[in-house]
Order: structure tokens, then C-alpha cells, then sequence
């Protein structure tokens, strides 16, 4: 996490967030051979700012749990540090434990655990409770993260974990990787279907 922003700064402090990840993770001791970072907003039920933070899945080598292993406390001063900031922010590391299946079937497919920890991960961006809530922050919010990048790959995962590609158009695995601030992202039409239950239609 980072602390708590007005919703008219989000995009700068995505910004500051997504260059102290990159500080993080060119640290010696990042342990992480592989990631996977999405950007979740919530909104302070008090105060109406934003409040930003990753989720984030590490792919660590089996060593890092016998003698490499970084406790809760040494996450959130790495973090501090590489978001040069002058607070502790709160940091939440938990292991995800491989199912006890043969190792024949450890690589295809995945064990089922190891999904559900990627979907938990990716699952929304923003609570569809606080879209509603209040129209002005939700609005002033999405001003904020457009042509920002709510998912980062890296590492080894890089080449597992990637944006099909459309017949025609660009690489997607370039539009995915893509940091906020990094610069536009190209405009694309975009067509949308919404249910009315009261007209049923």
C-alpha cells in the first residue's frame, strides 16, 4: 500500500508507485523470479480519497523458503525504501501452498490453488460498490487511470502470461507489460452492451 490520496492526485501516485516497483525489483534481494502486479483502488468510506495499492503474485525459487525468506517487516522497509517515502507503509505477504498432487501433474495443468491466487490477484480494478457510491469520485477516478496500465508482467512469466494478440494489430505482450506513466496508449473503438432489467432490455 501507500497512503491514502485525493482522487484528483491518483494518477500521480500511480506514478510514484509504479517507479518504486521498478526500484523494488532491481534490488539484489528481490527474490522473485517471475510476477504478476495489478493495481486495485478503493475508496475511504470517510473521506472520499482513494486508496491505491498492488496485489501481487511472486514466483520464487524453492531455496527462498529454506534461507532467503524476507519476513513481513523487511517487505515493508524494502518497499519504503524503494518508494522513497518517509513512513512505513503496510505490506501483506502470504505464501500460496502448492496442492499435494504428482509431480507429473505439477506443470499441465497448474494446481487448481495456484489459479485461484491469480484470480484473486486480477479480479477487479476498482469495487463495483464504489462505482456507485458516489458518481463524482467514481468519475474524477477514471480521469485519473486513463491510459494508465492496471496489470504488469515480469520476469520469466513474461513469456507464459501475455495479451492475445488480434489478427492485424500490435504486439499485445508490449500494450500488457506497459507501466502507468510510461506514456498514450493508442485509442481503440470500443463497443458496449449494458442490461436495463427495468424495460428488460
Amino acid at each position: 500500500t501507500v497512503r491514502n490520496c485525493e482522487v484528483n492526485d491518483l494518477r500521480t501516485t500511480l506514478d510514484v508507485m509504479a517507479k518504486g516497483w521498478k526500484r523494488l525489483v532491481e534490488l539484489r534481494s528481490w527474490p522473485a523470479r517471475g510476477w504478476v502486479r495489478a493495481v486495485e483502488i478503493t475508496r475511504s468510506q470517510k473521506y472520499r480519497t482513494a486508496h491505491p495499492h498492488y496485489h501481487c503474485l511472486l514466483m520464487v525459487a524453492p531455496a527462498y523458503f529454506q534461507g532467503d525468506y524476507l519476513k513481513q517487516e523487511q517487505w515493508a522497509e524494502l518497499w519504503r525504501k524503494s518508494l522513497r517515502v518517509d513512513y512505513r507503509p503496510v505490506v501483506d505477504i502470504r505464501t500460496v501452498k502448492l496442492a499435494l498432487v504428482p509431480d507429473s501433474q505439477r506443470v499441465n495443468p497448474p494446481p487448481k490453488n495456484m489459479w485461484a491466487a491469480v484470480a484473486e490477484i486480477l479480479k477487479y480494478a476498482v469495487k463495483p460498490s464504489d462505482m456507485v457510491r458516489d458518481h463524482d469520485w467514481f468519475l474524477t477516478l477514471v480521469d485519473q487511470v486513463h491510459h494508465t496500465r492496471g496489470v504488469a508482467v515480469g520476469g520469466i512469466l513474461k513469456r507464459y502470461i501475455k495479451e492475445r494478440d488480434t489478427p492485424g494489430e500490435g504486439a499485445g505482450e508490449e500494450t500488457m507489460m506497459s507501466e502507468p506513466g510510461e506514456g498514450p496508449v493508442e485509442e481503440k473503438e470500443q463497443l458496449y452492451f449494458g442490461w436495463k432489467q427495468k424495460v428488460r432490455k
